[in-house]
């Protein structure tokens, strides 16, 4: 498996990939829409752990060009935003998972087994 990790946050992002890797799962981590834009344009990726708080928009306006490249890509929001509009968006484009901030290493192995497994 191959992972993008999408937060602006670079300390996040860092731990994130150290326990994906762990997993057995590459990753690659951006601080930026645009910079997750051309990875995703670049290279195939099974997994995304997205931000919703990035400087140039929020892990939602990836929504459409992951779906377009992978329909089946599993998808997770880390995020401190959960709020009612949050939530229900993340249900509208059918995310797998959704993990407040701040998080632990659990919260990320078990996000990965549930996308495994569907």
């Amino acid at each position: 498996m191959r992972a993008l990790i999408v937060d602006d946050e670079e300390d996040i992002g860092i731990m994130t990939k150290i326990i994906l890797r762990k997993e057995g799962i590459s990753a690659d981590d951006v601080t930026s829409i645009e910079d997750a834009k051309a990875k995703i344009r670049h290279n195939d990726y099974d997994l995304y752990f997205l931000d919703l708080n990035l400087p140039d928009g929020t892990g939602f306006d990836l929504m459409p060009q992951i779906k377009k490249k992978n329909e089946d890509a599993g998808i997770v929001i880390i995020s401190a935003f959960d709020g009612e509009t949050e939530t229900r968006k993340a249900n509208e484009f059918k995310v797998d998972d959704f993990i407040k901030k701040p998080f632990s290493k659990h919260d990320i192995k078990k996000a990965i087994e549930e996308i495994k497994n569907k």
